[in-house]
C-alpha cells in the first residue's frame, strides 16, 4: 500500500535542493536590487516569498524573504546616513515584514500550479496586499510616531484620514532617492503599485521557468533496433 507514494518522496527529494538553490539565488538578486540603483519597488522581495511559498517547505520559505529584508535594511541605514526608517527598530519594519510574511502564504496555494497564469495573479493579490497592509498599518500606527511627524502631515483617526492616507501612498516611490534617482523615468506618481507588481511577476515568473528548466526529467531517446548482419 506504500509503494505508490515511494516515486512522489523520492521526486520530492529531488526538487527540494533545487528549489531551495533558487530561491537563494533570488533572494540574493533582491537584496541586492534594494541597494543599488533600480526603478521604485522593483526589487522582487515580493517574488521570493511567493516562489519560497510556493516551493520551499516549512520554516525556510518564510525565512528567507526576512533575511533578505533585514540584510539590505542593514545596508541601506548605513548608506542612508543611518536613516531612521532603515533601522531594525523602526516601527514600520513590523508591518513591512509581516506583509512578505503574507507573500509566503499567497505563494502556498501555488503548490500545485505551475502557470504563469497563476503566478501573474500571485503577483497581483501579493501586489495589493502589500499596499493595503502596510499603508493601513502607517494609519492605524502613526499616533505612535506623532513626535516624529509634523502636524500637517498627521492623519485624522477616521475613514477620511485612511483614505488619505491610501491616496498619498499611491504617489509613494517605495525607495529613498537615494537608490531610484537614476531611474527617474520609471518614477511616475501613479505608477508605483503596478512597478511592485510588475517587479513581483517579472521575477517570480523567471524562478518558475528557472525551476522547470532544472527539475524537467531529460527526455530518454529509444534505443534504435539492432539489426542483425546476414
Amino acid at each position: 500500500m506504500m509503494e505508490p507514494t515511494q516515486p512522489i518522496h523520492e521526486e520530492e527529494s529531488r526538487t527540494r535542493p533545487i528549489a531551495l538553490g533558487i530561491a537563494v539565488v533570488a533572494g540574493i538578486i533582491a537584496a541586492v536590487l534594494r541597494i543599488v540603483p533600480h526603478p521604485p519597488s522593483f526589487s522582487g522581495v515580493g517574488a521570493v516569498g511567493i516562489f519560497g511559498g510556493a516551493r520551499l517547505r516549512g520554516w525556510q520559505a518564510f525565512l528567507l524573504p526576512i533575511v533578505v529584508m533585514v540584510l539590505s535594511d542593514l545596508s541601506l541605514w548605513v548608506l542612508t546616513g543611518f536613516d531612521p526608517k532603515y533601522s531594525l527598530g523602526h516601527l514600520s519594519r513590523a508591518y513591512v515584514y509581516a506583509a512578505f510574511g503574507v507573500y509566503v502564504l499567497i505563494g502556498r496555494c501555488l503548490q500545485k500550479r505551475d502557470s504563469i497564469g497563476s503566478f501573474a495573479v500571485a503577483a497581483l493579490v501579493g501586489g495589493l496586499q502589500f499596499f493595503l497592509v502596510t499603508n493601513f498599518c502607517e494609519w492605524l500606527f502613526q499616533p505612535l510616531q506623532y513626535h516624529l511627524i509634523p502636524e500637517a502631515f498627521r492623519y485624522s483617526r477616521d475613514l477620511g484620514g485612511l483614505a488619505t492616507c491610501f491616496a498619498y501612498a499611491l504617489p509613494f516611490y517605495g525607495e529613498t532617492p537615494y537608490v531610484s534617482k537614476p531611474f527617474m523615468l520609471f518614477q511616475d506618481h501613479q505608477l508605483s503599485l503596478a512597478w511592485t507588481c510588475i517587479g513581483d511577476f517579472v521575477f517570480s515568473t523567471a524562478y518558475l521557468l528557472a525551476y522547470r528548466a532544472f527539475t524537467q526529467p531529460t527526455a530518454k531517446t529509444a534505443p534504435e533496433p539492432v539489426v542483425a548482419n546476414s
